[in-house]
């Protein structure tokens, strides 16, 4: 699905790690050891991540500038969240799904410059991903 303007943008980050802290805690459950807390770190990451981009949604709204966006597609950033998988392959999982959101996250931030503190929160967010991902790949 084409993400044409900023509400879509928005609305499809919220989802995501909306979607992102719900798996966490799910697979942090099946988890033990040094997983467990790195899982439930991440669940409360995507929360925290979740109220910034709908605090930042609701002080943009005068700005929301029925400008077009174009080139943000979900085909290139949607992820799995397949809570049936064990532990390991979850993390697995989660290396794509950190990439994946940062990958999105930065593109978004590109096309969303002409909103400079969306554009900030995004790029931060972006970075939060980055730095999630290498948390998860130095487990594996």
């Amino acid at each position: 699905m084409e993400l044409g303007t900023f509400g879509a943008v928005l609305k499809y980050a919220i989802e995501i790690e909306d979607s992102a802290s719900q798996y966490y805690q799910k697979l942090a459950a099946k988890a033990s050891g040094n997983d467990q807390p790195l899982l439930n770190d991440l669940a409360n990451g995507s929360k925290r991540n979740k109220q910034a981009l709908e605090r930042t949604r609701k002080m943009e709204m005068q700005e929301m500038i029925l400008e077009a966006i174009t080139g943000l597609d979900t085909v290139n950033y949607d992820s799995k969240f397949d809570e049936s998988v064990d532990v390991k392959a979850g993390l697995k999982n989660a290396l794509e799904i950190e990439g994946r959101a940062s990958k999105f996250y930065a593109e978004s931030a590109s096309k969303l410059g002409f909103l400079g503190n969306v554009k900030k929160t995004l790029e931060r967010l972006g970075k939060d991903r980055e730095e999630r991902g290498k948390k998860v790949k130095a487990l594996l």
